[in-house]
């Protein structure tokens, strides 16, 4: 009798906790299929790569995708992104978190917000597979396979190595930098290269701070489409440059200011870049030397004639 008292009492408790396990069981664990709707430009193209286009129903003005603009974080449309009914909403993880109107309509409408971070190196190394565990489903292309081109493209390079100590700007005029705890200066050391200064964040310098930290190189890295022609003349900052002997590379690729997967196309650009960029200036050297030379010779050549027609002047 015991024994079927504590059969029942069990059953009964097990029924009664179904109803809510089945309440509370993450969104993303059903059978549904995502509709994600992404605030981040470097979430919207991670969402692409890993072949989830379709599911993505709302993006920023920012982001490369067909997909219905719902505005930014700044400005969100509510009434574009309730008509798109999502089911998942991708946030970059910021200070700030999500608007509270957003979030207010997110848990009437029983939209789950996930906040993926894309600050760091080793977020960018993760964002694939943050972005599908918060889908709660296998991707269509294996987040491993980015990973593994990321740490092709991180592997040691000796021009890198060869321009430090260097300082990464993205623009001159104010002059701004890439400090020592970005993702894109985390990758110039992973590379093997190091960086002239050790500021935080992305400070702006002046050009008497900037030289102070006595670099070998600056390297400016522009990704607008009205820069395009800008990364060929730095007119004040070349003149500087070449009065303190300091090297300077000016190149356009738009893909290393996305922490997503085109960083790393960004990242494959960037080192064939500096490697020619070595080359070249290795050979401008080697001109350079031999130039004085044979000037040398010429004139010891001339005074020898000189010399020797003095000689046989009456």
């Amino acid at each position: 009798m015991r024994q079927a008292m504590l059969v029942l009492l069990m059953a009964l408790a097990m029924a009664a906790c179904r109803p809510q396990d089945a309440a509370t069981a993450p969104a993303h664990l059903s059978d549904q299929p995502p509709r994600i709707a992404s605030f981040s430009p470097a979430l919207s193209a991670t969402v692409v790569a890993l072949g989830w286009e379709n599911s993505l129903v709302g993006r920023t003005p920012w982001c490369k995708s067909t997909a219905p603009i719902v505005g930014s974080l700044n400005d969100v449309d509510l009434e574009t992104l309730a008509r798109m009914k999502p089911n998942l909403i991708l946030i970059q993880q910021t200070r700030s978190g999500a608007p509270a109107q957003l979030e207010q309509v997110a848990r009437e409408k029983g939209w789950r917000i996930e906040f993926i971070p894309a600050t760091s190196l080793d977020d960018i190394r993760h964002l694939p597979t943050a972005v599908e565990q918060a889908v709660g489903k296998p991707a269509p292309i294996s987040p491993q396979l980015f990973a593994q081109a990321l740490e092709k493209e991180l592997t040691t390079c000796a021009a890198a190595q060869k321009l430090s100590p260097t300082i990464l700007l993205y623009n001159d005029e104010p002059i701004g930098a890439f400090g020592a705890d970005t993702y894109l200066a985390q990758a110039w050391n992973a590379m093997g290269g190091t960086l002239a200064f050790s500021k935080s964040g992305n400070p702006n310098l002046s050009m008497e701070e900037l030289f102070a930290t006595q670099p070998k190189s600056i390297i400016v890295i522009v990704g607008a489409v009205g820069d395009k022609a800008h990364a060929q003349s730095h007119d004040v900052l070349g003149d500087a440059c070449a009065k303190r002997g300091v090297s300077l590379l000016a190149l356009y690729a738009p893909q290393l200011l996305l922490p997503g997967p085109e960083f790393t196309t960004g990242l494959s650009l960037f080192r064939a870049e500096i490697q020619k960029f070595c080359v070249a200036q290795a050979q401008t050297q080697a001109q350079a030397i031999q130039a004085p030379a044979t000037t040398q010779v010429g004139a010891l050549e001339v005074t020898a004639d000189n010399i020797s027609q003095g000689a046989n002047k009456p």
